[in-house]
């Protein structure tokens, strides 16, 4: 089967709104015929961001029912295995680099946009010019870093929404005194 590409806007409400629409989005998908070849392969851009997009890919590669990865295009992490989705370590650092290059900006403008999409509430990302640098030493817009972890925080809702769903990557943050 061939790679399905859908562009898709969510609709902020609620967390428990946002979850419900991204799932019955994922329940229109066709099912495979199989392996390889023959498997239904999905990619849903979500957000852009000036030449950036997030993308998120079905299936994971955990292929545990409706996981999916969040992908940055035209931007990659690791030196040796280069994968285009942010870990969460490579959220913590792309965030570090941020507030060390500036803390001021970082405590007026990063922290309460971080907190507004832990929230679950509509932001405006517009353009804080600050950046982080990839493994190659290239600059990036940490705006891109932001919409990546809406959509990591929406991921952790499916995994985990049982017990603390976006809460325990909220707690990464704060313990690495980013929030």
């Amino acid at each position: 089967m061939p790679l399905t590409q859908i562009n898709y806007t969510l609709n902020i409400v609620s967390r428990s709104q946002m979850r419900e629409d991204v799932i019955r989005l994922f329940t229109q998908e066709l099912p495979g015929q199989g392996t390889g070849v023959n498997a239904s392969v999905y990619e849903y851009t979500v957000e852009t961001y000036n030449n950036y997009k997030i993308i998120l890919k079905r299936p994971a590669f955990l292929n545990k029912g409706f996981d999916f990865t969040v992908n940055i295009s035209g931007l990659y992490f690791k030196k040796k295995k280069r994968y285009s989705y942010p870990t969460h370590q490579d959220i913590i650092d792309a965030l570090t680099y941020c507030k060390n290059t500036n803390p001021a900006v970082y405590q007026t403008t990063i922290i309460p946009l971080i907190n507004d999409i832990f929230n679950c509430k509509n932001i405006n990302i517009g353009n804080t010019g600050m950046y982080f640098m990839d493994y190659n030493n290239q600059p990036h817009p940490i705006e891109i870093i932001l919409l990546a972890l809406k959509w990591l925080f929406i991921e952790q809702d499916f995994t985990y929404w049982n017990n603390s769903g976006r809460q325990m990557l909220y707690d990464g943050l704060k313990n690495s005194n980013l929030v």
